[in-house]
């Protein structure tokens, strides 16, 4: 794996993907999880009573898993694998204060879309068009083999640098679909324009989705209130840098000043209903 070539194709093109990072039982095993997950927490889900004008909060026709990290430690082997940490490293941190900066994640989730489900908006991730650095990249870790029958991901390359959003259902004549085997890694900046295709399929196609973002950036949830002490305590420090345990800001002026913390903050007693 050639880092240098994958970090200048994100920059060309928004996006690089790493073959054959895992294997094929390690994906099946992964994939059992997150159906056991979904049976076990799913009717517990908060149902929002409206949807976004894209309805990319409409999660009933996919089954989605959040919050991997408070579920079993045997995901963080995917959270900090050196494969794609050595790419955030650079592409992360360039541009930051002596390109040393850290980074956290910021979502921590899963999904499949159901069979027949329609396909998502083109979007981005990042919450801001452009930019000249990325804030924000996405790793996709491909549980299932992606194929553009079973609702592999659209994407627009070099749309990363445009400073518009894409188009309310248009569809872009360089629009391609990003295909791969089981056990693949796809790494795009956020700013990618990017959508989950139709699953004309009956199999799944279940998607690991790993939010990365500089340190200074909110996560989608408080990973410091809903971790569980009993995975907190079996924690190295690089994991529990990697969830911001040492970027949340201060309660007050009496704790500590400054936003980053030179000790990691202690998790609330959070139990999984």
């Amino acid at each position: 794996m050639n880092i240098k070539n994958l970090v200048d194709q994100i920059e060309k093109d928004g996006y690089c993907i790493v073959p054959d990072v895992i294997s094929r039982e390690e994906c099946h095993e992964y994939k059992r999880l997150l159906e056991q997950y979904y049976d076990d927490f799913s009717p517990h889900y908060f149902n929002p009573k409206g949807k976004t004008e894209y309805g990319l909060e409409n999660k009933k026709d996919e089954k989605v898993v959040f919050n991997l990290h408070n579920k079993g430690l045997e995901w963080y082997k995917l959270f900090e694998h050196e494969k794609v940490l050595s790419v955030l490293d650079i592409v992360l941190k360039n541009g930051s204060y002596k390109n040393s900066e850290p980074y956290n994640l910021l979502n921590i989730s899963a999904r499949t879309p159901r069979k027949n489900a329609g396909e998502q908006q083109l979007h981005l991730d990042s919450n801001l068009p452009g930019g000249d650095f990325p804030l924000i990249c996405v790793v996709l870790w491909m549980l299932d083999d992606f194929t553009k029958e079973n609702g592999a991901t659209r994407i627009v390359p070099g749309s990363h640098k445009n400073l518009t959003y894409a188009e309310n259902g248009k569809r872009y004549d360089n629009e391609i679909f990003v295909e791969g085997k089981a056990g693949s890694v796809l790494i795009y900046n956020a700013s990618l324009w990017h959508g989950g295709n139709k699953n004309m399929t009956n199999s799944t196609r279940w998607g690991l989705v790993l939010g990365y973002g500089r340190w200074f950036i909110k996560p989608s949830f408080d990973f410091i209130k809903n971790t569980p002490r009993e995975i907190f305590n079996q924690l190295s420090d690089k994991q529990k840098q990697l969830l911001g345990f040492d970027t949340s800001p201060p309660k007050d002026e009496f704790t500590r000043m400054r936003r980053r913390s030179e000790t990691f903050e202690i998790p609330d007693n959070y139990k999984l209903p």
